[in-house]
């Protein structure tokens, strides 16, 4: 585009040129002009309505002292509405010790809404808008900042003044400059104009005679005196010129005799062109059908056979360099007459000595012809002799500067290779080292290609993670529901069944533990993709109980089923009588055990011994000779790890158990460690078995983190309604709270509840407490606390369902809902929401 129009100008006539060079500068001038006066404006403008701002800022801080000393809002609001007669200000407001106190107006948009915290005495200019915030120190003790909003219209308006006068301005001027520059061009323009005939006319005459008119001393007066001395000059030369014409026909007849004889030695030089044309045309050849291939071995046998077939050779070889043992590693051959194929005693994969076969100077980049191969006592010149070839050629393939390999070609006929034929070997070297290079790196490509696809199922395998994760919020409602029979008799059986055995107690906890675990995993599969809250409950763990728990929970596997196949597992605890307290979260580490010991478990197929021990940590103690650590080692005599597998086992995915390993244990170990803050050491060896061990940090604040175990109070009777779509769930319900003393009536789904709502209320015997689930149909739960909310806002509603743990970590809490409890309901949990509830 600026190309164009310089174009245009230099074309334009000189007398345009000058009048758009003094209009140009002319405008220019009055455009810097009104530019500094506009900004010189802005900058006053915007001064001035800072300084008007902070007073009208200053003056409502002090009308309003009263009002905000005495907490009077509607003073305050009061005040800020005599803003209205400034139709500019969109938004003010008023805060008192941080929070806003006061605002105008009282509904604003929310793009024009003020700060929820205020700045301390700032003013600025952003999106259209002048911000002020003025503190202001009243009589009292509060602290009190003013916040004004307002538009900027009134500095537009003025600019757009400005920029009319400005508009108006320049086109007067222009005006005025554009009849000065008719009058004052023509001073230059008509010399210029005469000089330019006087050059036209001598042109098309051929006239040199002819002189232009001087019309002034200036500049272009000197000008016409140089142009016509020029013309005075040529009128000289002209003659000289035609004088010379004669002299030149007579040295043509010469150069004509001279040339004749160069013709004779053009035509001897014509036929070696064609022999180096045809060479041409074959390296091109060559290049052409090299480039159409990516693997080096074809690369190198297409070479070959190209030069046997067109060059044409006897012998053709191509061997690859290897500087790490400094010889020559033959990678393609071509043998034009096959009963001499034996007798070469080389073959693909053939190794020559570099120093010792006679190529040596390949290594420096030059090229090694042998004239007569049987005066050469090397050992590739002597194979040479024996498969019959008296003449070969070695030309080196070098890629930046470095060998890469060397092409040999031979003929039976000794010093048959001329010149011509060793340069277009040298110039094909070049091209072949080129693409046997591009090829290995094309295969080098290739693998890193593999390697990163390789990497992008990994990455899919982390995005099924994920889509489990959130699955899992929707398999929970129904897990949970069908763990909560089992988790809610179990508590009442171990409750209010005291003739039971210690073996039935025993087994009913864990009943109950492993059910509670289950919920516990549900929950957890959102950890896949979903960090977890710094505010997740941790308590106070008994390291030692836990692990006898565990060792007796997987009994049948480190045991009962072992002893049935004939194999004898030996169970091993060494547990310290020293370990305090562990603070932690009781359900992750026993599932960390677990994997661990079942691990240990699979690691032992012909037997052996498994140990669990703890202890404290042997480093680190502080000034009062408290233990800073505590740690758990579970240790096999199984088949061990090698070095690979220990460094890979605590990636996702990696498994060495085939169809029955996730590779996911160790991975899930070493999260919980990472939750816990704490670490995992593996120590292993093949044949001699693995040791794992997880080292924990000790908190101080062992007693506030754990959960108390003494039962909450139950409270008093009440008149509880229980809506749930699954019949055991409500069974349990009922049981639980009509053996607490309470009086329970169940329902089936959210219209029955409803219904059984409305009539307690007519027989004035309204409900205390309304306990629902969420996910039920046609009404859920939701709608039912929103019903029930309606008619008795005071009743509380508790929401017992299988997404409680996710709705309690998102903050889904819905707005009619005072509790949210989460499936398999604990009985414990239970009671302490009812006396929670009940004493509000």
């Amino acid at each position: 585009m600026m190309k164009t129009i310089i174009s245009k100008l230099r074309s334009m006539s000189i007398k345009r040129k000058l009048m758009l060079i003094m209009m140009t500068a002319s405008t220019v001038g009055l455009l810097l002009i009104s530019a500094a006066f506009v900004t010189y404006e802005l900058f006053t403008f915007q001064q001035s309505m800072t300084r008007d701002f902070s007073t009208l800022a200053q003056t409502i801080g002090n009308q309003s002292t009263a009002a905000v000393t005495y907490d009077d809002k509607a003073a305050a609001e009061e005040i800020l509405g005599a803003l209205s007669a400034n139709g500019h200000i969109v938004a003010a407001c008023i805060y008192k010790d941080g929070r806003v106190f006061a605002q105008y107006p009282r509904r604003t948009a929310a793009a024009d809404a003020p700060p929820a915290k205020p700045e301390i005495n700032v003013s600025r200019f952003e999106n259209n808008h002048l911000t002020l915030f003025r503190q202001v120190v009243p009589n009292g003790d509060s602290t009190v900042v003013i916040y004004l909003k307002s538009d900027l219209l009134e500095l537009h308006e003025r600019l757009m003044r400005y920029a009319g006068i400005i508009i108006l301005f320049i086109l007067l001027s222009s005006g005025v400059t554009f009849l000065c520059s008719v009058l004052l061009q023509r001073i230059i323009s008509k010399p210029i104009l005469d000089l330019a005939e006087t050059a036209r006319a001598v042109s098309i005459e051929r006239n040199y005679a002819l002189r232009a008119v001087k019309q002034g001393d200036d500049e272009l007066g000197e000008l016409i005196d140089g142009f016509n001395e020029m013309l005075g000059q040529i009128q000289q030369r002209d003659a000289a010129l035609q004088n010379a014409h004669t002299r030149l026909e007579k040295r043509v007849e010469e150069r004509t005799r001279d040339l004749q004889l160069e013709f004779v030695e053009r035509e001897r030089a014509q036929v070696a062109l064609e022999q180096q044309l045809t060479r041409i045309s074959l390296l091109n050849q060559i290049t052409h059908v090299v480039s159409e291939r990516q693997d080096l071995a074809r690369i190198l046998q297409v070479v070959l056979r190209q030069l046997e077939d067109h060059l044409p050779v006897d012998l053709g070889m191509m061997c690859l360099y290897d500087p790490e043992g400094d010889r020559l590693v033959v990678a393609a051959l071509r043998e034009k007459d096959p009963k001499l194929a034996g007798k070469l005693n080389l073959s693909l994969d053939g190794t020559l000595i570099l120093a010792e076969s006679g190529l040596a100077m390949c290594k420096n980049g030059k090229t090694v012809y042998l004239s007569d191969t049987t005066q050469v006592a090397a050992v590739l010149p002597q194979k040479l002799v024996a498969a019959g070839m008296r003449s070969a050629v070695a030309v080196p393939l070098t890629v930046e500067d470095k060998l890469f390999g060397v092409l040999t070609v031979a003929r039976v006929t000794a010093d048959s290779f001329s010149s011509g034929e060793c340069e277009f070997l040298r110039m094909l070297s070049d091209h072949v080292a080129l693409a046997a290079h591009q090829a290995r790196l094309h295969n080098e490509l290739e693998s890193a290609y593999n390697e990163l696809r390789q990497t992008q199922q990994a990455v899919m395998q982390q995005d099924r993670l994920r889509a489990l994760g959130q699955m899992a919020s929707g398999i929970a409602h129904d897990i949970n529901n069908a763990l909560s029979p089992v988790v809610g008799f179990s508590e009442l059986l171990l409750q209010y069944e005291p003739n039971l055995s210690q073996s039935a107690k025993k087994q009913l906890n864990y009943i109950r533990t492993a059910g509670g675990d289950v919920a516990h995993i549900v929950a957890r599969l959102r950890e896949f993709y979903r960090r977890r809250d710094d505010l997740d409950p941790m308590v106070g763990i008994d390291l030692n109980r836990l692990v006898e728990q565990v060792i007796d929970m997987t009994r049948p596997r480190w045991r009962d089923i072992p002893q049935g196949k004939g194999i004898m597992v030996e169970m091993q605890p060494q547990l310290s009588t020293e370990l305090p307290t562990l603070v932690g979260i009781e359900t992750e580490v026993r599932e960390a055990l677990i994997n661990l010991i079942l691990n240990a478990v699979d690691a032992m197929p012909y037997g052996g011994k498994l140990s669990v021990q703890t202890r404290v940590g042997g480093v680190g103690f502080d000034g009062d000779n408290m233990p800073t650590l505590a740690v758990l080692e579970v240790s096999d005599t199984g088949v061990g790890m090698d070095e690979e597998t220990r460094r890979r086992c605590l990636e996702p995915f990696f498994s060495k158990k085939g169809k029955r390993g996730t590779g996911m244990g160790l991975a899930m170990v070493y999260g919980v460690m990472e939750r816990h803050e704490g670490k995992i050491e593996i120590e292993s060896e093949l044949g001699k078995g693995t040791l794992v061990r997880l080292i924990f940090p000790l908190r101080r604040d062992v007693e506030s983190a754990a959960i108390s175990n003494q039962d909450p109070v139950t409270p008093a009777s009440m008149h509880i309604l229980c809506i749930d779509d699954e019949p055991l769930v409500r069974e349990f319900l009922k049981e639980l709270l009509e053996a607490d003393g309470h009086m329970v009536q169940v329902a089936d789904g959210g219209e029955t509840g409803i219904h059984a709502f409305q009539q307690a209320a007519e027989r004035k015997r309204p409900f205390d407490v309304v306990i629902t689930d969420l996910g039920m149909p046609f009404l859920d739960g939701r709608q039912v606390a929103k019903a029930l909310k309606s008619e008795a806002p005071k009743t509380p509603i508790i929401m017992l369902t299988g997404w409680g743990a996710f709705m309690k970590s998102d903050g889904d809490v819905p707005e009619h809902v005072d509790a949210i409890l989460s499936k398999p309901p604990r009985s414990r949990e239970l009671r302490e929401t009812l006396a929670k509830l009940r004493s509000k």
